[in-house]
């Protein structure tokens, strides 16, 4: 029998639950992408200014106590009527429809409270009579929606405390009006009472003015992701009066999140983003419209996010929160997949070498454990492969330099300006990228002020620029910026050719330019005054390119090929009969790889020292082909002959004991490692070499006189990591001696053939991307 009330009990607050509005069940169900708001029903103009001077406006007056606007009125002539309101509404900014009904809400009373009109009130009419009763006029533009409309007639006894409420109603007005229209109110009372009268307005529960009950305001909200998954946000309030109507805004981001999860008022806390209030811009839109612009400080991550805004409006109830509120649903989706990934490399590169075995099968047989060697080098030239650039129709090239440009400027005095003309005597160029309109413009012009103070008491000598790009860009849409810029830098315009050709794209962004040419560092959308003077101090030291980097790639997976051409090719290792220098293998190691990488990093060095950074997309294409050409010589000779002429003609030089005790063949082993070392490098980083010995070298005369050592240290650090290879492939003794001289003669065709695949794959990227957008 006591079950039966728990029963009872349980039911009823599972139905309560169920029931209640706030279960999410409830709530509209979305399943993409959308756009919903909402706006209040009724919209205001308020009776404002003073017994002389009176005007209608769209702010809802806060003010207690007496009302600072008032008109009196005595008793009237049944004749004629006197007009005590005659107010005018500001122009309408743009044109709107009107469709709804219309009231004109009056708040009047006696001057004191007095019961007299009341006793006096016989007949209705007569001298005696004591009713009020107001009679309104109301056009708009040139249509009247009012006219003479009169107002219930009211036996007034209260105060100003507690005053009398009079309406006038039009129904069903269908009315446009055009820019430049005004609204005007005129309104006569008809006042039978000896004692006098008085309409207030001016105070929070005195809003005597027009209600208009239909549509007026609009609302629009708008996400733009840059390809660099930034988002800018711009809400356009629309109002026939302007935007001036919306007072206040409050603007959540939140995701990701599943689009059924999403509805107004809610946000959870770990999936709030960022909250905007004071926009951090402002452009024009459509109809020259304010457009209040905002920009999130980092990017996004793929997935479903919402824009849950809400708005204040002047004309609503100050003591609610949310007046007018929108949300806004919409996707980050994933980056385009390029063309080919990298991936596609790594599969191509150890096919390669299996189809080359598979050919040499044909010939003569080669020991078992040398096609474990090569299967083994196909393995781990994978591992390298999978860090070759994508071959995409992006412009830019990871690593790369920053494509030459001549901009013409949106000043007409300065004509144009080209990154030559920027990097001249200076130590870096910090580039502002931004699209029109965008909030980040404001950003950068108040960082880049700060930083240029910071870095003049450091003595750097850096050039600011700020670039306008975007398609359809327009010159006279950057007026006020350049005003407020004030000539402070360059202001360059682009069509997004230039855009297109640098790591963020056409979009909004801060870039550090060394003095070479390389791009040293970039932040999407702006850059803070600290980051901007690290980025620059690194900039012309070669940003952090230093030959430690070098030693740090033995640690990874870049160099795993290496591991196996390191095997030793003699039977065993024999002392040196003449006493020389102790660790003398070691020291023979450093300096034959050192010198193999010493061939290739020189030129590359000096290229980038002598200023061709503008020109290094073909300097690459240089390099690839040597690459293939380097590849193809292996694959068909199993030797380069400028190697071999470089590592004979530098052996001779040695001291005779030293030539006697290592062979010219192994010397020249090693020379290959370093030269394969510098070749790695440069596909996994191609701004190494050039970025950090160049860019010191251009920086200052300091700079000039340091970079050889720069260079030399690259040198003996490609040297210690070949002798780190060396060590780490004999660990295995016997073994390792054994599958080295059984492959000795197919493992430099084996790589050979993963290099020509390597440096095809790098110049097609380039053709493909880079080159593309220079020609």
């Amino acid at each position: 029998m006591r079950k039966t009330p728990l029963i009872l009990i349980a039911s009823t607050v599972l139905l309560l639950i169920c029931a209640s509005p706030g279960v999410s069940q409830n709530q509209a169900a979305y399943d993409g992408p959308g756009f919903e708001n909402y706006n209040p029903e009724s919209h205001m103009l308020f009776l404002k200014g003073d017994e002389e001077n009176q005007i209608l406006d769209r702010n809802w007056t806060t003010v207690t106590g007496l009302p600072p606007g008032s008109t009196s009125f005595s008793k009237t002539s049944s004749f004629t009527l006197p007009t005590i309101v005659d107010a005018l509404a500001p122009p309408a900014v743009e044109p709107f429809r009107f469709e709804g009904n219309i009231t004109v809400r009056l708040f009047a009373s006696l001057e004191t409270t007095s019961n007299a009109c009341s006793v006096s009130n016989v007949p209705v009419g007569g001298p005696l009579g004591s009713e009020t009763q107001f009679s309104v006029t109301l056009s708009m533009g040139g249509f009247e929606a009012m006219s003479s409309v009169e107002t219930e007639s009211i036996v007034m006894s209260k105060d100003r405390t507690d005053p009398h409420i009079f309406e006038a109603i039009a129904t069903n007005v269908n009315v446009s009006m055009n820019s430049g229209d005004e609204i005007r109110i005129s309104i006569q009372v008809s006042h039978e009472c000896a004692v006098s009268g008085t309409l207030w307005w001016g105070t929070y529960d005195s809003t005597t003015g027009i209600i208009f009950d239909g549509d007026i305001i609009d609302s629009n909200l708008n996400v733009i992701i840059d390809q660099n998954r930034m988002a800018r946000i711009e809400f356009t309030p629309i109002s026939p009066w302007g935007a001036s109507d919306f007072s206040a805004q409050a603007i959540e981001l939140v995701g990701p999140m599943p689009w059924r999860e999403m509805w107004h008022g809610y946000v959870s806390h770990d999936k709030w983003l960022d909250h905007f209030e004071v926009p951090d811009g402002i452009s024009k839109g459509e109809s020259n419209r304010t457009v209040l612009t905002w920009s999130t400080d980092r990017p996004l991550l793929p997935g479903n996010y919402m824009l849950d805004a809400c708005f204040t409006l002047s004309d609503q109830d100050p003591g609610e929160a949310c007046h007018s509120w929108a949300m806004l649903r919409f996707n980050v989706p994933n980056d385009e997949p390029p063309m080919l990934s990298s991936g596609v490399a790594a599969v191509l590169v150890p096919l390669g070498i299996i189809a080359w075995l598979g050919v040499s099968l044909r010939g003569p047989i080669f020991p078992l454990p040398a096609y474990a060697v090569i299967i083994l080098l196909a393995i781990s030239s994978a591992a390298t492969a999978s860090h070759l650039p994508d071959i995409d129709s992006k412009s830019y090239r990871e690593g790369g330099a920053a494509p030459p440009f001549i901009l013409i400027s949106h000043d007409t005095g300065t004509g144009s300006v080209s990154l030559t003309d920027l990097l001249e005597n200076s130590d870096a160029v910090v580039i502002g990228m931004f699209t029109s309109g965008s909030p980040n413009a404001e950003r950068q012009l108040n960082d880049f002020l700060a930083a240029d103070k910071i870095l003049s008491q450091d003595g750097l000598s850096v050039s600011f620029v700020q670039i306008a790009t975007g398609e359809g860009l327009q010159a006279f849409n950057l007026d006020d910026y350049a005003r407020e810029l004030n000539g402070s830098w360059p202001l360059l315009l682009d069509d997004s050719t230039v855009g297109r050709s640098l790591p963020s794209g056409a979009s909004d962004a801060v870039l550090i330019i060394d003095s070479a040419g390389f791009i040293a560092s970039w932040s999407p959308g702006a850059m803070s005054p600290s980051e901007i003077k690290e980025a620059t101090e690194a900039a012309s030291m070669g940003s952090e390119n230093n030959p430690l980097k070098l030693i740090s790639m033995v640690a990874g997976t870049t160099l795993l090929p290496l591991f196996v051409l390191s095997l030793p090719s003699e039977r065993r290792y024999d002392a040196p009969e003449e006493a020389l220098i102790p660790a003398v293998g070691a020291f023979m190691t450093i300096a034959a790889a050192s010198l193999g990488f010493l061939v290739w990093a020189t030129p590359i060095s000096l290229l980038s020292s002598f200023g061709l950074g503008n020109y290094w997309v073909f300097v690459e294409i240089m390099l690839s082909s040597i690459l293939i050409y380097h590849g193809g010589s292996m694959l068909l000779k199993g030797r380069i002959v400028e190697v071999e002429v470089i590592s004979t003609f530098s052996h001779s030089k040695l001291n005779q004991n030293y030539q006697d005790w290592r062979k010219v063949k192994r010397f020249s082993e090693d020379v290959y490692l370093g030269l394969w070392l510098a070749w790695l490098a440069w596909l996994v980083d191609p701004s190494l070499v050039a970025q950090g010995v160049g860019a010191m070298a251009r920086s200052s005369l300091l700079g000039a006189v340091l970079s050889p050592f720069m260079l030399i240290g690259f040198s003996l650090s490609a040297g210690a990591s070949v002798l780190a290879l060396r060590s780490i492939a004999i660990l295995f003794g016997q073994y390792s001696r054994l599958l080295g001289l059984l492959s000795v003669g197919v493992r430099p065709r084996a790589w050979g053939m993963a290099i020509c695949i390597m440096g095809t794959w790098t110049l097609v990227s380039i053709i493909v991307g880079p080159l593309t957008s220079v020609i």
